[in-house]
């Protein structure tokens, strides 16, 4: 059953596509774009075999599927399921990681879960809440992580942190495509909550703040500074990273383009808190944000450009004030909106745009 906001959002599609079915009547060119458009879809991705009961969840979102592109595994779509299980699907050989992963994603009304990864391909939903969360939704829109691409840097942990808990990789980083992407898994067992600093030249120049996997599923982001330092911030206390904190999935634009700014509406202002102005860039078919902005009246933040909207509605994880959790929905008419977990507040205060992606 819809819950009223996926209502509302689903009315507005069909009324979307009502109006683009009438002008895609009496345009021939516009009628011939879309079969091009999913050929090459289906070239680029391999539709996933979900197990267990789960099923695409329709309501105008893609189909899940997965692809793999200079050594970064990207998922597409929504899912949900009316069973128990938590394992939705294999992925394929050669998608698959050498050891667990754990990646970030959004469930039912912006609630906080995962992804569980595990070397033989099987896939686990995760919830930070009840399972019902992920029941109702899941979107896998934005989660990718790395295989092992080449020249990726083995990161020096500090102050008592280690790697590789829970049968995880080591922590690594690697630059891909002027993407800067994390891996692996770290713990601690003392009070520091600075990890490590990044090597030079995958800095950013402004601070960033990144959504991260933590204890239980429950939700983290990494703030990074532009002399490297990274320290891991939590929504509900520091325990919950020393137990377990996945850098999976976790990345960032080293040097997004000055042509990608976005254009704020209703109040919306950038660069809170000495981050970066807001853009958004195609990298390597996947489009890519950056920057933070605050202060907002209304929900509705901005409207991509022509050409970085998605084909389909996409619900994507961002982090919030306090590291709260939060998600963008963003429409095919590239209008993008945000959706707290808790409060809308949290995301007036601060709304990262960093590491938020999802694949053309």
């Amino acid at each position: 059953m819809l819950r009223p906001a996926h209502r509302r959002r689903l009315l507005r599609l069909v009324v979307a596509l009502a109006l683009v079915a009438g002008i895609a009547g009496s345009t021939s060119s516009t009628a011939t774009a879309a079969p091009r458009q999913e050929a090459a879809d289906a070239e680029a991705f391999t539709t996933l075999a979900l197990l267990n009961g789960w099923s695409n969840y329709g309501s105008g979102s893609n189909a899940a599927k997965v692809s793999v592109s200079n050594g970064v595994v990207r998922f597409k779509g929504a899912i949900e399921t009316a069973g128990t299980d938590p394992v939705a699907f294999v992925l394929p050989p050669g998608m698959r990681p050498s050891k667990r992963v754990f990646i970030p994603v959004t469930l039912c009304s912006a609630t906080n879960g995962r992804l569980l990864i595990r070397p033989n391909g099987t896939v686990e939903v995760d919830s930070e809440g009840p399972f019902s969360d992920a029941q109702c939704f899941t979107s896998l829109e934005g989660a990718s992580f790395t295989l092992a691409p080449a020249g990726q840097t083995d990161l020096t942990l500090l102050n008592g942190w280690v790697g590789g808990p829970s049968s995880t990789r080591p922590a690594r980083v690697a630059n891909i495509g002027g993407v800067i992407h994390f891996s692996g898994a770290i713990s601690t067992a003392g009070a520091s909550n600075r990890p490590f600093v990044l090597p030079a030249g995958m800095r950013p120049a402004a601070t960033v703040f990144v959504p991260v996997d933590l204890c239980g599923a429950s939700d983290g982001r990494l703030r990074i500074t532009p002399s490297g330092t990274v320290t891991v911030q939590t929504d509900d206390g520091f325990a919950d990273a020393q137990c377990f904190t996945s850098l999976d999935g976790a990345h960032f634009v080293l040097n997004p383009p000055s042509a990608g700014l976005l254009t704020l509406t209703n109040g919306w202002t950038g660069q809170p808190y000495h981050t970066r102005k807001p853009r958004a860039t195609l990298v390597g078919g996947a489009v890519q944000l950056s920057g933070a902005i605050a202060n907002g009246t209304s929900a509705e933040l901005f409207i991509l450009p022509v050409g970085l909207r998605p084909t389909k509605l996409v619900y994507i994880q961002v982090d919030l004030c306090g590291a709260a959790n939060g998600r963008l929905i963003i429409e095919p008419d590239g209008t993008t909106e945000v959706e707290a977990e808790i409060e809308f507040s949290d995301a007036q205060c601060f709304l990262s745009l960093e590491g938020a992606s999802f694949a053309r």
